[in-house]
Protein backbone atom coordinates (compact mmCIF):
# COMPACT_ATOMS: atom_id res chain seq x y z
CA UNK A 1 0.00 0.00 0.00
CA UNK A 2 1.63 3.32 -0.58
CA UNK A 3 0.13 6.63 0.42
CA UNK A 4 0.63 9.97 -1.18
CA UNK A 5 0.04 13.19 0.39
CA UNK A 6 -0.79 15.72 -1.98
CA UNK A 7 0.25 19.90 -1.08
CA UNK A 8 -2.64 22.66 -1.04
CA UNK A 9 -4.85 22.75 -4.44
CA UNK A 10 -3.39 26.34 -4.42
CA UNK A 11 -2.00 29.11 -1.87
CA UNK A 12 -5.30 30.67 -1.29
CA UNK A 13 -7.31 27.36 -0.98
CA UNK A 14 -7.57 27.00 3.07
CA UNK A 15 -8.58 23.33 2.75
CA UNK A 16 -5.83 21.02 1.33
CA UNK A 17 -6.67 17.96 -1.26
CA UNK A 18 -7.52 14.85 0.53
CA UNK A 19 -4.18 12.28 0.45
CA UNK A 20 -4.45 9.10 -2.10
CA UNK A 21 -4.12 6.00 -1.37
CA UNK A 22 -3.22 3.19 -3.90
CA UNK A 23 -3.71 -0.61 -2.99
CA UNK A 24 -2.91 -3.00 -5.75
CA UNK A 25 -5.42 -6.32 -5.61
CA UNK A 26 -3.81 -9.28 -8.44
CA UNK A 27 -5.58 -12.41 -9.58
CA UNK A 28 -3.54 -12.96 -12.48
CA UNK A 29 -1.77 -16.85 -12.04
CA UNK A 30 -0.85 -18.68 -14.98
CA UNK A 31 -3.75 -21.32 -14.71
CA UNK A 32 -7.16 -20.29 -13.24
CA UNK A 33 -10.20 -22.22 -12.79
CA UNK A 34 -13.21 -22.56 -14.57
CA UNK A 35 -16.04 -20.36 -13.04
CA UNK A 36 -19.20 -22.97 -14.01
CA UNK A 37 -17.20 -26.45 -13.59
CA UNK A 38 -14.26 -25.85 -11.85
CA UNK A 39 -11.26 -27.08 -14.61
CA UNK A 40 -8.46 -25.13 -14.82
CA UNK A 41 -7.34 -23.08 -18.12
CA UNK A 42 -4.24 -21.68 -19.31
CA UNK A 43 -3.67 -17.92 -19.31
CA UNK A 44 -4.19 -16.26 -22.70
CA UNK A 45 -1.95 -13.21 -23.28
CA UNK A 46 -1.30 -10.70 -20.85
CA UNK A 47 -2.58 -9.83 -17.55
CA UNK A 48 -5.28 -6.89 -18.02
CA UNK A 49 -5.28 -3.98 -15.48
CA UNK A 50 -7.70 -1.42 -14.41
CA UNK A 51 -8.13 1.43 -11.32
CA UNK A 52 -11.27 1.11 -9.18
CA UNK A 53 -12.10 3.66 -6.78
CA UNK A 54 -13.14 2.56 -2.84
CA UNK A 55 -14.44 4.04 0.37
CA UNK A 56 -11.60 5.95 2.92
CA UNK A 57 -13.04 8.58 5.14
CA UNK A 58 -11.47 11.61 3.73
CA UNK A 59 -9.01 9.95 1.08
CA UNK A 60 -9.26 9.23 -2.13
CA UNK A 61 -8.78 5.37 -2.18
CA UNK A 62 -7.62 4.21 -5.93
CA UNK A 63 -7.37 -0.35 -6.04
CA UNK A 64 -5.06 -1.00 -8.92
CA UNK A 65 -7.25 -4.14 -10.32
CA UNK A 66 -4.97 -7.05 -12.29
CA UNK A 67 -7.13 -9.86 -13.84
CA UNK A 68 -6.39 -12.16 -16.76
CA UNK A 69 -8.52 -13.92 -19.54
CA UNK A 70 -7.99 -17.96 -19.68
CA UNK A 71 -8.34 -20.39 -22.07
CA UNK A 72 -11.32 -23.35 -20.98
CA UNK A 73 -10.37 -26.76 -21.40
CA UNK A 74 -14.40 -27.62 -20.85
CA UNK A 75 -17.61 -27.37 -22.39
CA UNK A 76 -18.59 -24.45 -20.07
CA UNK A 77 -17.07 -22.08 -22.48
CA UNK A 78 -14.48 -20.50 -24.25
CA UNK A 79 -12.52 -18.03 -22.68
CA UNK A 80 -13.06 -16.83 -19.12
CA UNK A 81 -11.82 -14.14 -16.92
CA UNK A 82 -10.68 -14.00 -13.23
CA UNK A 83 -12.20 -11.54 -11.21
CA UNK A 84 -11.34 -10.07 -7.99
CA UNK A 85 -13.92 -10.67 -4.89
CA UNK A 86 -15.92 -7.22 -4.02
CA UNK A 87 -15.39 -6.00 -7.17
CA UNK A 88 -18.04 -6.32 -10.04
CA UNK A 89 -17.13 -6.59 -13.30
CA UNK A 90 -16.57 -3.68 -15.65
CA UNK A 91 -17.28 -1.75 -12.28
CA UNK A 92 -15.59 1.76 -11.41
CA UNK A 93 -16.44 1.23 -8.00
CA UNK A 94 -16.35 -1.84 -5.58
CA UNK A 95 -19.04 -3.09 -3.54
CA UNK A 96 -18.36 -0.91 -0.72
CA UNK A 97 -19.50 2.19 -2.55
CA UNK A 98 -22.53 0.26 -3.31
CA UNK A 99 -23.49 -0.68 0.31
CA UNK A 100 -22.75 3.34 1.16
CA UNK A 101 -24.94 4.10 -1.24
CA UNK A 102 -27.75 1.66 0.05
CA UNK A 103 -27.08 2.59 3.51
CA UNK A 104 -27.80 6.31 3.16
CA UNK A 105 -31.02 5.51 1.33
CA UNK A 106 -32.69 2.86 2.80
CA UNK A 107 -31.38 3.32 6.43
CA UNK A 108 -30.95 7.07 6.84
CA UNK A 109 -33.71 7.83 4.05
CA UNK A 110 -31.39 10.31 2.05
CA UNK A 111 -32.66 11.65 -0.94
CA UNK A 112 -30.24 11.17 -4.25
CA UNK A 113 -28.78 14.70 -3.69
CA UNK A 114 -27.74 14.32 -0.23
CA UNK A 115 -26.39 10.43 -0.68
CA UNK A 116 -24.68 12.73 -3.19
CA UNK A 117 -23.15 15.61 -1.13
CA UNK A 118 -22.93 13.04 1.77
CA UNK A 119 -20.41 10.64 -0.27
CA UNK A 120 -18.22 13.82 -1.62
CA UNK A 121 -17.97 15.60 1.57
CA UNK A 122 -16.96 11.95 3.83
CA UNK A 123 -15.06 9.81 1.07
CA UNK A 124 -14.45 12.28 -1.89
CA UNK A 125 -16.48 10.42 -4.43
CA UNK A 126 -18.53 12.60 -7.12
CA UNK A 127 -20.94 9.63 -7.80
CA UNK A 128 -23.82 10.28 -10.25
CA UNK A 129 -27.23 10.08 -10.12
CA UNK A 130 -27.05 6.59 -12.86
CA UNK A 131 -25.17 4.77 -10.52
CA UNK A 132 -27.00 5.40 -7.64
CA UNK A 133 -29.95 3.89 -9.39
CA UNK A 134 -27.79 1.30 -10.66
CA UNK A 135 -27.03 0.67 -6.92
CA UNK A 136 -30.86 -0.30 -6.27
CA UNK A 137 -30.77 -2.54 -9.31
CA UNK A 138 -27.92 -4.39 -8.19
CA UNK A 139 -29.51 -4.90 -4.91
CA UNK A 140 -32.74 -6.27 -6.27
CA UNK A 141 -30.64 -8.54 -8.37
CA UNK A 142 -29.16 -10.20 -5.90
CA UNK A 143 -32.52 -11.09 -3.91
CA UNK A 144 -34.34 -14.57 -4.49
CA UNK A 145 -37.71 -13.62 -4.97
CA UNK A 146 -39.66 -16.49 -4.71
CA UNK A 147 -37.81 -17.22 -1.48
CA UNK A 148 -37.79 -14.14 0.60
CA UNK A 149 -41.30 -13.78 -0.40
CA UNK A 150 -42.43 -17.31 1.30
CA UNK A 151 -40.02 -15.99 4.33
CA UNK A 152 -42.13 -13.00 4.69
CA UNK A 153 -45.32 -14.52 4.47
CA UNK A 154 -44.40 -17.01 6.97
CA UNK A 155 -42.99 -14.14 9.22
CA UNK A 156 -46.00 -11.67 8.69
CA UNK A 157 -47.62 -10.15 11.81
CA UNK A 158 -50.62 -8.61 10.45
CA UNK A 159 -48.95 -5.25 10.14
CA UNK A 160 -48.02 -3.25 7.31
CA UNK A 161 -46.08 -0.11 6.67
CA UNK A 162 -46.49 1.77 3.24
CA UNK A 163 -44.00 5.09 2.45
CA UNK A 164 -42.51 6.47 -0.46
CA UNK A 165 -39.02 7.54 -0.45
CA UNK A 166 -38.11 10.35 -2.95
CA UNK A 167 -35.19 10.33 -4.56
CA UNK A 168 -35.19 12.80 -7.36
CA UNK A 169 -36.65 11.73 -10.57
CA UNK A 170 -37.50 7.98 -9.40
CA UNK A 171 -39.56 6.82 -5.86
CA UNK A 172 -38.95 4.14 -4.28
CA UNK A 173 -42.09 2.79 -3.03
CA UNK A 174 -41.32 0.71 0.56
CA UNK A 175 -43.44 -1.92 2.53
CA UNK A 176 -42.49 -2.73 5.74
CA UNK A 177 -43.86 -5.43 8.50
CA UNK A 178 -42.89 -2.30 11.95
CA UNK A 179 -43.58 -5.17 14.44
CA UNK A 180 -41.22 -7.87 13.22
CA UNK A 181 -38.55 -4.75 11.84
CA UNK A 182 -38.06 -6.15 8.02
CA UNK A 183 -38.73 -4.60 4.68
CA UNK A 184 -41.85 -6.78 2.98
CA UNK A 185 -41.17 -5.54 -0.73
CA UNK A 186 -40.38 -2.45 -2.62
CA UNK A 187 -40.35 -0.98 -5.81
CA UNK A 188 -38.57 1.84 -7.87
CA UNK A 189 -40.71 3.96 -9.70
CA UNK A 190 -40.74 6.66 -12.31
CA UNK A 191 -43.60 9.11 -10.86
CA UNK A 192 -45.56 8.72 -7.41
CA UNK A 193 -49.31 8.60 -8.70
CA UNK A 194 -51.74 6.14 -7.65
CA UNK A 195 -51.52 4.23 -10.98
CA UNK A 196 -48.08 3.04 -9.69
CA UNK A 197 -49.25 2.71 -6.12
CA UNK A 198 -52.21 0.93 -7.23
CA UNK A 199 -49.86 -1.88 -8.79
CA UNK A 200 -47.54 -2.17 -5.80
CA UNK A 201 -50.08 -2.82 -3.93
CA UNK A 202 -52.26 -5.34 -5.82
CA UNK A 203 -49.10 -7.40 -6.15
CA UNK A 204 -48.65 -7.56 -2.52
CA UNK A 205 -52.33 -9.03 -2.76
CA UNK A 206 -51.37 -11.17 -5.57
CA UNK A 207 -49.09 -12.91 -3.24
CA UNK A 208 -50.89 -13.34 -0.32
CA UNK A 209 -50.75 -10.45 1.93
CA UNK A 210 -53.46 -10.17 3.59
CA UNK A 211 -52.90 -7.34 6.17
CA UNK A 212 -54.92 -6.63 9.63
CA UNK A 213 -53.64 -3.36 9.72
CA UNK A 214 -52.12 -0.65 7.46
CA UNK A 215 -49.94 2.02 8.02
CA UNK A 216 -49.25 5.12 5.89
CA UNK A 217 -48.95 8.91 6.02
CA UNK A 218 -51.82 11.36 5.52
CA UNK A 219 -51.13 11.47 1.44
CA UNK A 220 -54.60 11.06 -0.65
CA UNK A 221 -53.07 8.34 -2.59
CA UNK A 222 -54.07 5.93 0.23
CA UNK A 223 -57.47 5.84 1.08
CA UNK A 224 -59.45 5.06 -2.24
CA UNK A 225 -56.63 1.78 -2.83
CA UNK A 226 -56.68 0.52 0.43
CA UNK A 227 -60.81 0.42 0.36
CA UNK A 228 -60.40 -1.09 -3.02
CA UNK A 229 -57.48 -3.75 -2.66
CA UNK A 230 -57.90 -4.15 1.10
CA UNK A 231 -61.74 -3.61 2.48
CA UNK A 232 -61.29 -5.37 6.13
CA UNK A 233 -57.95 -3.59 6.74
CA UNK A 234 -58.26 -0.70 9.35
CA UNK A 235 -56.08 2.12 7.85
CA UNK A 236 -53.98 4.17 10.86
CA UNK A 237 -52.22 7.44 10.38
CA UNK A 238 -48.34 6.70 11.10
CA UNK A 239 -47.44 8.43 14.58
CA UNK A 240 -44.17 10.53 13.10
CA UNK A 241 -46.36 12.26 10.43
CA UNK A 242 -49.53 12.95 12.71
CA UNK A 243 -46.67 15.01 14.89
CA UNK A 244 -44.91 16.37 12.00
CA UNK A 245 -48.18 17.91 10.62
CA UNK A 246 -49.14 19.13 14.08
CA UNK A 247 -46.13 20.44 14.37
CA UNK A 248 -46.83 22.44 11.03
CA UNK A 249 -50.06 23.44 12.44
CA UNK A 250 -48.86 25.52 15.30
CA UNK A 251 -45.84 26.62 13.82
CA UNK A 252 -47.86 28.36 10.92
CA UNK A 253 -50.51 29.48 13.70
CA UNK A 254 -47.44 31.08 15.93
CA UNK A 255 -46.45 32.89 12.51
CA UNK A 256 -49.42 34.04 11.80
CA UNK A 257 -50.40 35.68 15.17
CA UNK A 258 -46.66 37.00 14.96
CA UNK A 259 -47.60 38.84 11.40
CA UNK A 260 -50.76 40.31 13.18
CA UNK A 261 -48.97 41.89 15.95
CA UNK A 262 -46.36 43.27 14.16
CA UNK A 263 -49.35 45.00 11.58
CA UNK A 264 -51.10 45.97 14.80
CA UNK A 265 -48.29 47.62 16.44
CA UNK A 266 -47.58 49.69 13.51
CA UNK A 267 -51.07 51.08 13.64
CA UNK A 268 -50.06 53.17 16.85
CA UNK A 269 -51.11 56.63 18.30
CA UNK A 270 -48.86 58.68 15.73
CA UNK A 271 -45.66 60.83 16.93
CA UNK A 272 -46.40 64.79 16.60
CA UNK A 273 -43.92 65.93 13.96
CA UNK A 274 -40.63 67.85 14.53
CA UNK A 275 -37.39 66.40 15.93
CA UNK A 276 -35.81 67.12 19.33
CA UNK A 277 -33.13 69.41 19.46
CA UNK A 278 -29.62 68.64 19.32
CA UNK A 279 -28.13 67.98 22.68
CA UNK A 280 -31.51 67.36 24.79
CA UNK A 281 -33.93 63.95 25.24
CA UNK A 282 -37.54 64.04 25.16
CA UNK A 283 -39.56 64.72 28.37
CA UNK A 284 -41.45 62.31 29.78
CA UNK A 285 -45.24 63.93 29.66
CA UNK A 286 -46.20 62.81 33.39
CA UNK A 287 -42.74 63.98 34.79
CA UNK A 288 -43.53 67.54 32.68
CA UNK A 289 -46.68 67.82 34.31
CA UNK A 290 -45.35 66.81 37.68
CA UNK A 291 -43.14 69.46 37.33
CA UNK A 292 -45.47 71.96 36.71
CA UNK A 293 -47.37 71.08 39.86
CA UNK A 294 -45.07 71.21 42.19
CA UNK A 295 -44.04 74.71 40.88
CA UNK A 296 -47.48 76.00 41.13
CA UNK A 297 -47.90 74.55 44.88
CA UNK A 298 -44.29 75.80 46.08
CA UNK A 299 -45.52 79.40 44.76
CA UNK A 300 -49.08 79.12 46.12
CA UNK A 301 -47.15 78.69 49.68
CA UNK A 302 -44.39 81.66 49.79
Amino acid sequence: MTVVQLPHACDTCPEPRPKVIHVHRRNAPKNAPCPHCGKRGRRKGSPHERTVRSIAYKAVLILHVTTAEYRANCGCCTTFRTQIEGIEPKAHYDNKVREAVLDRILDDRMTVQQVQYSLQRDFCLDLSTGFLYDCLDWKIRQVDGAAYRQWTLAEFSGTVCIDEIHLGEHTLLLATDPLHDFPVAFALISRNDQEHMGRFLRQLQEHGFLPEVVVTDGSSLYPALLAEIWPAAAHQLCVFHVLKDINDEVLDAVRRIRRQMQRRGSRGRKRKPGRPKKGTAPLDRKSVNCGTRRSSCTSTVT
